[in-house]
């Protein structure tokens, strides 16, 4: 049965798992489990999925998913009401699969299914690096949420897709950050670099260092963010003189709680879009963060924890030939709080390139 068709009917019996009826024990047996048979695993089968796995402190994890004679990920489950941004149960899941020498673990009340990477040398809410919200089916998302979800089919585990893609996410991650530092305060072997690649006319170390923080700035913004992937940050505080009438707001407005994937995807579409021009600038708004060639925007865009949402200036109509119908949506008629016709929902690197093009257009369109 298709992953799709599987992920409705769990919808379906997750919708009565209302009061009482809403405990852990249900929600393994009628969301958790029809959920890991449709991922492939199988959950009659010994080999395949262990349930109460003993752990290093003694204590139990409710499932183990097993490659080999080794577990391959670990699942921590939770009641259907509970609310997985607890630290405690993120910790816990991290922790045991951690200490046990599991790369991956999962912590899930059965519609919500949240990915950790557990040895990332970072905080403790910076190891997740995907989430994916089965309710998404119902408001016409199905693609982008199997897509994801198959990230975590016995077969993925067992080839290493889920292992490539978070090596993949986690090691841009850390590079940008590298590159930040190196930018906001450049060792001289690192400038002598540069003026060698460089050649003739040489550049005066001033005007390099200058040219430097410009070029990264956006990494610079990511690597002195904060810890952008954690739930309880407090606000971030307005910055800089209001623009246009409005306020300016950090960067990590719309980074913070959002999955390192997402984080990843917003950083290349950062990138890419301050690249086009000496005339692009940025504006970080309360809502969304906008591009703008001079006075007027080309595409504005918006982090949320299953995917970027992006608004291009261009006019629907005009672009057809270039439609995606699983990812694009004419909002000329529907109320939205970035600026532009066309909107696109972004989930997966495999669709940067596309969203670049996209992107390129309604600069040069601008």
């Amino acid at each position: 049965m298709a992953l799709g068709v599987e992920v409705k009917k769990v919808l379906a019996a997750a919708a009565k798992l209302k009061g009482p009826a809403g405990n852990e024990a249900n929600t393994k047996a009628l969301v958790i489990e029809p959920m890991l048979a449709a991922l492939g695993w199988d959950t009659s089968d010994l080999d395949q999925v262990v349930r109460e796995w003993r752990v290093y402190d003694k204590t139990s994890l409710d499932y183990a998913l097993m490659v080999g004679e080794k577990p391959g990920l670990y699942l921590e489950a939770k009641a259907i009401s509970r609310n997985l941004d607890d630290k405690q149960f993120i910790a816990q899941a991290v922790n045991y699969a951690n200490n046990d020498g599991v790369l991956w673990c999962v912590l899930t009340n059965g519609l919500t299914w949240r990915v950790y990477k557990t040895n990332e040398p970072v905080a403790m809410d910076q190891k997740l690096l995907f989430e994916v919200d089965l309710a998404d089916v119902a408001a016409g998302s199905a693609a982008d949420a199997v897509k994801s979800l198959q990230l975590l089919s016995r077969g993925s585990i067992i080839d290493g897709g889920l292992d490539l893609w978070g090596e993949r996410v986690f090691t841009d991650t850390r590079v940008r950050q590298a590159l930040g530092q190196l930018a906001s305060s450049p060792p001289t072997v690192f400038l002598d670099a540069i003026v060698d690649a460089m050649g003739k006319p040489q550049v005066t170390e001033d005007r390099l260092r200058e040219s430097i923080a410009r070029v990264f700035d956006s990494q610079i913004g990511a690597a002195s963010g904060g810890s952008h992937t954690t739930p309880s940050a407090p606000k971030p505080q307005l910055v800089g003189p209001p623009t246009g009438g409005k306020q300016e707001f950090a960067l990590s407005h719309h980074l913070d709680s959002k999955p390192t994937a997402i984080v990843d995807l917003f950083e290349r579409l950062d990138e890419y879009g301050r690249s086009l021009g000496a005339d692009v600038t940025r504006r970080i708004r309360k809502q969304y963060v906008g591009y703008f060639r001079g006075k007027k925007s080309f595409f504005t865009l918006e982090t949320q924890r299953q995917r970027v949402i992006l608004y291009l200036s261009l006019e629907p109509s005009a672009i057809q030939d270039l439609w995606s119908h699983d990812a694009m949506r004419d909002v000329t008629e529907i109320g939205h709080f970035g600026m532009g016709n066309t909107e696109y929902s972004m989930r997966d690197v495999e669709q940067v390139a596309e969203v670049r093009r996209l992107i390129r257009l309604a600069y040069e369109r601008g």
